[in-house]
């Protein structure tokens, strides 16, 4: 399962340029170093360290990787009891069992308990489970449990 998504460098770059900001103001600023930040050249952040991104940006993930015209910002938790409350909820209600969306997700069968039990998704996991479902990223982590 792919979703396509540009890297979390263009993405940040990007949104700064939009704002007339360079990425200086993140290592200025102290919320990445210049190290970390440039390690994500080749693959994702963790989600702990986009959150820090984003909520200092204030900007949601959707906007910030250009998968909604919406700036719909709303500051991030990391309590990751949200994400695994909802998840589970649009699981039920797409009539399959965790079992069942792990294999069609092609995920291993316990994810969801880990999920359960607080280890994060990665960010590119995120955007699966919400093209799958049809969501938004900000969804999944800001929805409360209806």
């Amino acid at each position: 399962m792919g979703c396509k998504m540009i890297d979390f460098i263009t993405a940040v770059k990007n949104y700064l340029e939009d704002e007339g900001k360079s990425v200086d103001c993140l290592f200025s600023d102290n919320v990445i170093s210049k190290d970390t930040f440039y390690k994500y050249k080749q693959r994702n952040p963790s989600l702990q360290t986009l959150i820090k991104v984003v909520n200092y940006l204030q900007v949601s993930i959707d906007y910030l990787y250009e998968k909604s015209d919406v700036n719909n910002f709303s500051k991030y938790s990391t309590d990751q009891s949200k994400f695994y409350d909802y998840l589970t909820e649009l699981i039920r209600k797409a009539n399959l069992s965790n079992r069942q969306f792990c294999k069609e997700m092609n995920y291993q069968k316990d994810n969801i308990i880990r999920y359960k039990n607080g280890v994060e998704p990665s960010v590119r996991t995120l955007f699966e489970i919400a093209d799958y479902f049809g969501c938004s990223v900000d969804d999944l982590l800001t929805k409360e449990y209806k």
